[in-house]
Order: C-alpha cells, then structure tokens, then sequence
C-alpha cells in the first residue's frame, strides 16, 4: 500500500507548545519525530511510504493535500499534538472527513490501537470534522491526536522517545 505521512506544522507553525522543565516543547517536533518512526516501521511491512516533510519546514495545508493527491497514494495520515484551554485536558482522538466511512475502517482500528498502547489515556473516539487536508485528499484520510501538549503531563509523554515509538508502533498495527 501506498501511504502518505503528514508530520503536521513545520518550520514558522511551531504548532502547539507544551512546557517541560522550563524549556517549550513544540508540537511540529514531536510529530516529525513519530512520522519518522512509523515510516520506519511502515517500510518494514513493505509499504511504500512518502512524507509531506522530513525536516524543520513550513508546509501550506493546500502543499500537504496536493502531495499526498500527486503521489496518488492510497492512505493519508496526518500527525498532531491537542492543545486546549485548558492544561487539564488529556486523551487520544482520530478525526475523519465526515460521512468517509471508507476513513472510518482506517481510523478505527488505529484509535483502538493507541488506546490498546497506552490504556490509562483517555480515549476521545473517532471523531468527524472538515479538517483541509481530510476534506482535500483523494484517498482515505486521518487525522491523530496524539494527546494534549499544553497539559504538562502529557507533555512529558509527548517527549519521551520511547513513547513517540510506542505511537508509531501503534499507528502501525492499526493500518
């Protein structure tokens, strides 16, 4: 299968900041660091695997859909980190285009994956909305959040390396 990572933000869009000992940890990082694991372990199933980015850069919403159209790829995931109001906020969701029930079978089996992971998360579902890159790609396509950055617990999660593997590693199992 062909399929399409989207490490979401980049470059000027940091995203959404999280604070660890007094240092900001920014969502564009954390997100290219688990799209570079699970390209890894989506290369080992032998998928053919393209990354809206590989590095530190600014990408358009309109750069990311026309990518993933271009390649004609047959799955779409794009990777972020929530943020809330406020710093309590906590748990797992997957989005999809509403209505996309062809989305939904992806989505599914990967949010039950991220909960399987890590258990004590809380889990937010799958939810429907008219995000740019779910609403513009040709393919099936997702959106994770991985859990809420600007909530210093999950921030610590969001940092640990060996999380961000165990998220890919997920996210792996459930495609």
């Amino acid at each position: 299968m062909k399929i399409c990572i989207d490490p979401g933000h980049g470059g000027r869009d940091p995203g959404a900041t999280g604070h660890l000992n007094r240092k900001h940890l920014h969502e564009k990082d954390v997100v290219l660091s688990v799209a570079l694991f699970l390209e890894e372990l989506l290369l080992e199933q032998k998928h053919r695997v393209y990354l809206t980015r590989r590095v530190d850069r600014s990408l358009s919403l309109q750069a990311r859909s026309r990518y993933a159209n271009r390649y004609n790829v047959d799955f779409f995931i794009s990777i972020h980190c929530n943020s809330a109001y406020t710093t309590k906020a906590a748990g797992i969701e997957t989005w999809i285009h509403p209505y996309s029930s062809v989305a939904r079978r992806f989505a599914t089996p990967i949010q039950r994956q991220l909960i399987k992971a890590f258990p004590t998360h809380k889990d937010r579902g799958v939810k429907e909305a008219d995000f740019h890159v779910l609403r513009e790609t040709r393919m099936p396509a997702v959106l994770v959040e991985m859990e809420f950055i600007n909530n210093p617990q999950q921030a610590r999660f969001l940092s640990s390396e060996k999380n961000q593997k165990k998220i890919a590693a997920a996210i792996a199992a459930g495609i």
